[in-house]
């Protein structure tokens, strides 16, 4: 039991460290490139790659333009699922490319 609070306490640290340098919504913004086929599904995570996470704009590699206007039109739904997901609104923009 000891040893749980420790670890508890380390995160706390961890976590405090990284809100004091500002890098705190880094590290959370790095999670939806992380968690990406959790956060959009098989189907659209085979399609699209994240490939960038900058100021709330998320960037996606499409192989195809087939995919580039399906994904381009689903971009709402995607930010729902995303944010939803992360339980904060993390994504503002998906850009595809």
């Amino acid at each position: 039991m000891k040893g749980l609070g420790k670890t508890s306490s380390l995160a706390n640290a961890m976590h405090a460290a990284l809100e004091r340098r500002g890098m705190d919504r880094h590290v959370r913004e790095q999670q939806v490139l992380i968690r990406w086929v959790e956060y959009v599904g098989e189907a659209v995570a085979r399609q699209a790659t994240p490939n960038r996470f900058h100021d709330g704009v998320l960037w996606l590699t499409v192989p195809d333009a087939t995919w580039r206007m399906e994904l381009h039109s689903m971009r709402r739904e995607l930010l729902e699922r995303i944010n939803t997901a992360a339980g904060e609104e993390l994504v503002r923009e998906i850009r595809v490319r």
